[in-house]
């Protein structure tokens, strides 16, 4: 599976998923761009994956702020004429284990403006792009929690307005050979999730390092990498014939 030739953006690249999925379509073979609203991390990236003789830059992107996603779209357009794939990753949880009669509105606000409205901005100024192009791909990663549950009433509000804006697009945008695909990862040792064990840890007054260790010493949670390779595939000419949503573990 090659993706030579191919311009590819990873919103939410600079850690966890977003980072490993740059890492891997650049190793094989595409034109990363990293965006990101961590500056420092997401540079670094892009830095990183030039220092080993591939393809990356980074454009900074608050993906909340539609004028910020149409700049960051602007540039690509300025600078490679063309887009190939999009992949979206950048998203928030924030309010682990609280319940919902004490769920501050901002937050969750906050969340469904990250995860759910960011993935609707970043959809809405590829596809000009993509149709320009005749092709494009569109990869939206969603969670488990969207149909499992989540320990964040926002986080899996927002998780499933995103399944069903990559559905919705789907039946929309394949008239235009715009292929869109939904992830949804399981348990993945990310920042993000280290967090929630962390948190859900010291709910129940126990040690968060010690919860933490605990799941990363088995099987439990997957590798960013792992979800890296799934989602540099799924961008691959490779994957045209794949529909719908794609669980992970």
């Amino acid at each position: 599976m090659t993706l030579n030739n191919k311009i590819v953006l990873i919103v939410g690249g600079a850690a966890g998923i977003g980072k490993a999925t740059a890492g891997v379509c650049a190793e094989r073979g595409a034109m990363v761009i990293v965006g990101d609203f961590n500056v420092t991390e997401g540079a670094r990236v892009a830095e990183d994956i030039c220092a080993r003789g591939q393809s990356a830059s980074f454009v900074p992107v608050d993906v909340t702020e539609e004028a910020s996603v149409s700049q960051m779209f602007d540039h690509i357009r300025s600078q490679h004429g063309r887009l190939d794939a999009l992949v979206q990753c950048a998203g928030v949880l924030k309010g682990a284990f609280v319940p919902v009669e004490d769920f501050p509105l901002d937050v969750f606000r906050h969340v469904v403006e990250v995860n759910l409205t960011g993935s609707f901005l970043c959809a809405k100024h590829a596809v000009p792009l993509m149709k320009k192009n005749g092709k494009g791909v569109i990869v939206l990663v969603s969670s488990g929690a969207a149909h499992s549950g989540s320990s964040s009433v926002a986080y899996g509000s927002s998780k499933g307005g995103v399944s069903s804006l990559g559905i919705t697009l789907a039946s929309k945008l394949a008239p235009d050979n715009i292929r869109v695909n939904v992830v949804h990862p399981g348990e993945i040792r990310t920042a993000m999730k280290l967090s929630v064990i962390a948190a859900e840890a010291e709910l129940k007054g126990q040690s968060a390092d010690a919860a933490i260790a605990q799941a990363s010493s088995g099987s439990r949670l997957g590798e960013p990498e792992g979800m890296g390779k799934i989602l540099a595939w799924l961008v691959s000419d490779d994957a045209d014939y794949v529909r719908g949503f794609i669980h992970t573990r």
